[in-house]
């Protein structure tokens, strides 16, 4: 091996214990921007940023039906985005009298798939069930959206079947 050959491996060698050491003494944790300001910034003034969904939950009684509405709204000025991991969009639970009676998603199976919805200010999601011919009792529905991203996109109601 000729000296020039050697003095490029030794550099090669040099160079990698050099960044070896950088990132030992650096525990592993990744350089951060230096004009990243969300990393200064409290939980809550990000949150804020982040905007919300607001949902809601609506019933009309129609005839022996009861026409549920489940709805997610942007309330921000900015474009949110909501994430679907599957089929299954979203979830509920029905209960009768502190009883669960039903649940959307059990017994069911969902397609895989990954879908990005992106919603404009002011824009919502909708989805709608009905429940026909329920027995008398007082009832409660709960129902979330299925993003892990959005915990708080869920909304519950309360009626009587008399």
């Amino acid at each position: 091996m000729g000296k020039g050959k050697t003095l490029g491996l030794a550099g090669m060698i040099a160079g990698a214990a050099a960044v070896s050491m950088l990132f030992a003494s650096n525990s592993g944790e990744q350089p951060k921007a230096k004009d990243d300001t969300s990393q200064t910034k409290p939980q809550t003034e990000r949150e804020m940023i982040a905007g919300a969904l607001e949902p809601s939950l609506t019933y009309e009684k129609k005839g022996n039906n009861y026409v549920v509405t489940f709805t997610v709204k942007n309330q921000t000025e900015r474009v949110l985005t909501v994430t679907f991991t599957s089929g299954k969009k979203y979830d509920y639970i029905l209960f009768r009298d502190g009883e669960k009676v039903k649940q959307f998603s059990e017994g069911k199976m969902f397609t895989q798939i990954y879908e990005e919805r992106l919603l404009k200010q002011g824009e919502s999601l909708v989805f709608q069930e009905t429940f026909s011919h329920l027995p008398k009792g007082k009832y409660k529905l709960e129902w979330w959206l299925e993003d892990k991203n959005w915990p708080n996109a869920k909304a519950a109601i309360t009626f009587t079947v008399d």
